[in-house]
């Protein structure tokens, strides 16, 4: 180990991180609570940022509220002051909630009809706040290295969704200004099949890219007792859908892993004695190499001419909403060097690629950037992710706090003697 690496260990070693998650646990957890119990969706987290930015300012940060709509970014008063506190590396939680149904039978559960903190946003903002309070304690005890200001917290909007441009609350983020002189980031994710108290980290590719499409099959409509005066477009779709689903065990190399699903199918028509005007397709592909974009989109098209060849028609309209997330190697470092002293090495597992998406992808394409899974299995119940019983084993909020305090005080650290 080099003698950067080794003051790095040194410095998060003699810091009493986990001591201060210990003492802040039980507001976390409050807060947590208030915001599960208070769920807004994308670019509705009006009252979750008030919260946030309240929180944030009791403890001394500098706060911007409205950046990217709905979002807030947060620094140590004075940081924007001088050259040698400009903030240079940003702790990211995301704040939205999903239009879900809870099913939990706690006090705690969300009070908002349909809406529902089903993916864990609640505990990624909590933590945060405690890596806040944590940082704000070392401040105040004269722990704190003078670098350790150089921290920004990024609140975000709207990770689950985007907005009428296509824009999701990470892209409107940087478009406010809030990677401005950040030269790294960090960001979790809570598992709930993965153990309390372990921390997944991956160097490279972890989430998939997410594309989205919509087709319009368009034929001729006409009376069910005389097909041939129409185009049936159901008939044509059904073509369409066998077509498509070759594109990915025929077009493409079986070495990169890619899922293409068809969603959903509706006519304009529902009637046994109409033959359908026209047939809407809905869908999604995910991969991790950046190159299947185009050739994605463009078999598409290809696999839809066959509309055509049988007298019809069709639209396709293709969005790519998040590229692949690609962690950096040096914060991907940084964080496994913290979490080795938070947890120890035995418990830092490599996760899978997961076809799942995330905006903080977005990050890794501008700064350097690593995502982490943080582990919240509940004990003997493991509940997933987007589910009307989506919970957590609440203790992760201690090792979440501690995990993004420690990484970003330890990547400033890097090149300190």
């Amino acid at each position: 180990m080099n003698e950067s690496m080794s003051s790095q260990k040194h410095l998060i070693e003699e810091l009493p991180l986990r001591e201060l998650a210990d003492k802040h646990f039980a507001a976390m957890r409050e807060l947590r609570r208030t915001i599960h119990k208070n769920p807004e969706l994308s670019f509705g987290e009006n009252k979750t940022m008030a919260l946030v930015a309240d929180e944030m300012r009791r403890l001394g940060y500098a706060v911007k509220e409205g950046i990217g709509k709905t979002g807030l970014t947060a620094d140590f008063v004075g940081a924007s002051q001088t050259s040698s506190e400009t903030p240079k590396v940003g702790i990211r939680a995301d704040m939205d909630a999903l239009p879900i149904t809870e099913e939990n039978a706690h006090d705690y559960c969300s009070t908002n009809t349909g809406v529902m903190h089903a993916c864990g946003h609640d505990a990624h903002t909590a933590c945060a706040l405690g890596a806040a309070m944590i940082l704000a304690d070392l401040n105040d005890a004269g722990l704190l290295p003078d670098y350790g200001k150089q921290i920004r917290f990024l609140f975000q909007p709207a990770e689950e969704s985007t907005n009428a441009d296509g824009k999701s609350g990470a892209s409107l983020m940087m478009e406010d200004g809030a990677l401005e002189g950040i030269e790294a980031l960090v960001g979790l994710h809570v598992f709930p099949n993965l153990p309390l108290g372990m921390i997944g980290l991956k160097e490279g590719a972890l989430l998939a890219a997410c594309d989205t499409f919509e087709i319009k099959i368009l034929g001729k409509g006409g009376h069910g007792a005389y097909p041939e005066d129409g185009i049936d477009a159901i008939v044509l779709a059904a073509q369409a859908v066998q077509a498509i689903q070759t594109i990915v065990s025929r077009r493409k190399s079986a070495l990169s892993p890619c899922v293409l699903t068809l969603g959903g199918m509706r006519s304009t028509t529902y009637a046994p004695n109409i033959i359908a005007e026209a047939v809407e397709i809905t869908g999604t592909a995910r991969y991790f190499e950046p190159n299947l974009h185009e050739l994605i989109c463009r078999e598409l098209e290809r696999s839809l001419e066959i509309v055509r060849a049988l007298g019809g028609d069709f639209q396709l309209h293709y969005k790519n909403e998040n590229p692949p997330l690609i962690n950096d190697a040096l914060m991907t470092d940084a964080v496994r060097q913290t979490a080795s002293v938070l947890v120890g090495k035995e418990n830092i597992v490599e996760p899978t690629l997961q076809l799942g998406s995330e905006d903080f992808s977005f990050y890794c394409q501008r700064t350097k950037a690593c995502f982490a899974v943080l582990g919240a299995q509940i004990e003997g119940d493991t509940r997933n992710l987007h589910t009307p019983r989506f919970d957590i084993a609440e203790d992760c909020l201690k090792t979440g706090a501690a995990l993004l305090a420690g990484s970003a005080l330890h990547f400033l650290n890097k090149d300190k003697k």
